[in-house]
């Protein structure tokens, strides 16, 4: 493995590290997925089928779950697994009601009333990756705090099996947590039919979750046409370690490793002040990528494309490269990690200490791991029970409050020439009748 100084990286490097959201959406876009979801419009249930047939290559004689299918998934489930989710599930409950938003209001002394109010987006869908593997997970993060915000109807968009079938854990969470219904498709289509709705499934206002170059292409060119708002745009999983001389090597290299064995495209950057840790680390990942455990193809690639060691000069810099990256999760693996809380900024979820791997926020602690990637957390956040809600602002002026405004909005109605009836409408009000 390559190890360099961050302070030798060329300003070629350094922009592709911070501007690599990924691949150009152009030809994907126009090739593949607005002839999709054009077609998905049109022609509804038939369109997701054929497009499920011709990518998946699964007849689907329904889109939609049926509840036998529910029923018999229940019956297969391993309850150990099943009750590991539903402790997570409690975790992530606790740490989402405790973001529900309250009325705000309060009064001027010249008698204007200001405020805003929450309310829950109606329809929510939540795709969640399938196909070669289940994502249980996905659906805590993605429903959990879309049933907490209120959302009274909502889809889990997940890719069918090569049998046609839905993964019984991911069935399971779906119907305890009050699932309005399982659409079994993925990629473009399966967006394009919540985004636009079909027979058989009801159009969502919100679609988040994970996916693929085409289930992220679908969404922001949904969210273009005004369609459906979304969580942010998707690209692969990324960590980013800050780590000294206390962190332990072999577990720098196993978390690392941990985001390698995601896909091939996730990317893992270690920033540390210890030279001695940088080769360590390196000697550990290359043991494990030889040894062949566990999902070594993927790990091999993904280590090989998107694995970065560099030294830092000092914590400051890490952390000043860090805050330019912006990654998706971000470990420091440091000393007194919480004493450099406040200087951490453009994480889309982060983790302090010693002993808390981005494994455990993935599963189990309670945050979301529905993250910004790319580089989007410089702008955006992860899911959370403000993404299902919106936000309205009202107000309410006394006539006196109006009179003390009057003057003044109508310079500048005028100034911008609105004069006639924007400042109109005030004046008109201090007419005699």
């Amino acid at each position: 493995m390559v190890i360099k100084r961050l302070r030798d990286l060329s300003s070629g490097e350094l922009d592709a590290l911070f501007n690599r959201f990924g691949e150009d959406f152009s030809a994907v876009l126009f090739n593949s997925v607005i002839p999709i979801a054009n077609d998905v419009q049109k022609n509804g249930d038939a369109a997701v089928k054929k497009y499920t047939k011709q990518f998946d290559n699964v007849d689907l004689s329904s889109l939609v779950v049926s509840e036998s299918e529910f029923e018999n998934a229940e019956k297969t489930l391993d309850k150990a697994v099943f009750g590991a989710f539903l402790e997570a599930k409690k975790n992530i409950e606790e740490f989402h009601v405790r973001q529900l938003k309250n009325l705000i209001s309060y009064t001027r002394s010249d008698g204007t009333t200001l405020g805003v109010y929450y309310h829950p987006i109606e329809r929510a869908a939540v795709y969640v990756p399938g196909g070669k593997a289940a994502y249980p997970s996905t659906v805590l993060m993605g429903v959990v705090p879309a049933k907490i915000a209120g959302v009274k109807d909502i889809s889990v968009i997940t890719p069918p099996t090569k049998e046609g079938s839905v993964h019984p854990m991911v069935l399971a969470l779906c119907r305890e947590l009050g699932v309005s219904r399982v659409v079994r498709s993925g990629g473009a289509q399966g967006i394009a039919a919540a985004g636009f709705g079909t027979e058989s499934v009801e159009k969502a206002d919100i679609i988040v979750g994970p996916g693929n170059i085409y289930v992220t292409a679908a969404k922001t060119y949904l969210f273009s046409l005004g369609a459906v708002q979304i969580d942010s745009p998707a690209g692969p999983s990324e960590v980013l370690i800050i780590a000294d001389t206390s962190a332990n090597p072999r577990w720098v290299a196993w978390d690392l490793l941990s985001q390698a064995e995601h896909e091939e495209m996730a990317l893992s950057v270690l920033v540390t002040t210890s030279e001695k840790l940088a080769h360590e680390v390196a000697l550990h990942i290359e043991e494990d990528i030889k040894s062949g455990r566990g999902r070594h193809e993927i790990k091999k690639k993904s280590i090989a494309r998107g694995c970065s060691i560099l030294i830092a000069e000092s914590m400051e810099d890490a952390i000043e490269f860090s805050n330019r990256y912006g990654p998706e999760h971000m470990e420091m693996m440091v000393e007194g990690a919480t004493e450099y809380l406040s200087r951490i900024k453009n994480v889309g979820s982060l983790f302090l200490g010693h002993h808390s791997p981005v494994a455990v926020g993935d599963y189990y602690s309670g945050t979301n791991h529905i993250l910004p990637t790319g580089g989007t957390a410089r702008f955006a956040s992860g899911v959370s029970v403000d993404t299902y809600l919106r936000r309205t602002t009202f107000q309410m002026l006394t006539p006196d409050a109006l009179l003390k405004a009057r003057a003044s909005v109508c310079l500048m109605s005028k100034m911008e020439g609105f004069d006639d009836k924007h400042g109109g409408s005030i004046e008109i009000r201090f007419e005699k009748e």
